[in-house]
C-alpha cells in the first residue's frame, strides 16, 4: 500500500505548493524541477504510454503541456484528471495541428537532405538549406507556443497555428535559448547513449517539454491571454 501511495502520489511534502513567493527567471525552472521531479517523472511514463499509437503524439503533446504549465504557475491538480482531460479535449483539432506541423518539418527536411545532396556541386545551393533550416528551427520553436495554445485558449486551429508563429518571432531570444538547450540536451543523451537510454524513459522528455513550456508560456500570457482577457471585459456604457 504505501508503495502504491509513493507511486502515484509521490512526496506530498516536497510537491506541496510552498508559502511564499515564487523564483523568478530561470531559478523558477530549477525550483520547478527540484520540487516536482517525480510528477515530471510519472508524465513522461504516461508521454510514452500514450504515444504507442504514433497518431496521439499530439494529444499527449498537449497533455503534457497542461501539466508543465500549471507546474509553472504553482497550481497542483490531480494529475490523471488533468491529463486525460487535456489529452481527449480537442482531439481532433490537437491531432491535425500536429499532422500539419509534421508534414512541414517532413517537407522542409527532405529539402535540407536534397540541396544538401547537390552542395557538393555547387556551392550556391548552401544558401537554399541555410534558408530551409531557419524555417525548420521556426518551426520547432513555434511548436513550443503551439500545444499550449491548444490546451489553454479556444482559437481554431488556423489562428493557432499563425499564433504560435508569430509568437517565435516575436519572442525570438527566449525561444531560441531554450531550442539551443534543448538541442544541447539532445546530443548530451545521444552522446552518452546506451547510458543515458533509462534517463531519456524516466524524465527527458518531460524535462524537454518543461523547458519548452518555461520558454513559451510568459510571452503566452503577455500576447495572447492578456488580450482575451482585454475583449472579454465589456466597455462601460454611458
Amino acid at each position: 500500500m504505501n508503495l502504491y501511495r509513493a507511486l502515484y502520489e509521490g512526496d506530498p511534502r516536497r510537491e506541496a505548493k510552498p508559502d511564499g513567493p515564487r523564483p523568478k527567471g530561470l531559478r523558477l525552472l530549477w525550483y520547478v524541477f527540484s520540487r516536482n521531479w517525480w510528477m515530471l517523472i510519472k508524465v513522461n511514463i504516461l508521454f510514452w504510454l500514450c504515444c504507442l499509437p504514433l497518431v496521439t503524439i499530439p494529444a499527449a503533446l498537449k497533455a503534457m503541456s497542461r501539466v508543465c504549465v500549471d507546474l509553472l504557475r504553482g497550481e497542483h491538480g490531480d494529475l490523471w484528471r488533468d491529463w486525460w482531460s487535456a489529452f481527449r479535449g480537442g482531439f481532433l483539432r490537437t491531432t491535425a495541428a500536429g499532422g500539419l506541423m509534421a508534414l512541414l518539418l517532413f517537407a522542409l527536411g527532405s529539402g535540407v537532405r536534397f540541396y544538401g545532396a547537390a552542395m557538393a556541386e555547387s556551392g550556391l545551393l548552401a544558401f537554399p538549406v541555410v534558408l530551409l533550416l531557419v524555417a525548420m528551427a521556426v518551426l520547432a520553436m513555434a511548436l513550443f507556443s503551439l500545444f499550449p495554445l491548444l490546451e489553454f485558449s479556444e482559437l481554431r486551429l488556423r489562428e493557432a497555428v499563425r499564433s504560435a508563429l508569430l509568437l517565435a518571432l516575436v519572442r525570438l531570444p527566449q525561444n531560441l535559448a531554450a531550442l539551443v538547450a534543448l538541442v544541447d540536451l539532445a546530443a548530451g543523451y545521444v552522446l552518452a547513449f546506451p547510458w543515458s537510454s533509462f534517463v531519456l524513459v524516466a524524465i527527458a522528455l518531460s524535462l524537454f517539454w518543461l523547458i519548452a513550456c518555461f520558454a513559451a508560456w510568459p510571452g503566452l500570457e503577455k500576447y495572447v491571454f492578456h488580450i482575451q482577457a482585454e475583449d472579454a471585459v465589456p466597455a462601460d456604457t454611458e
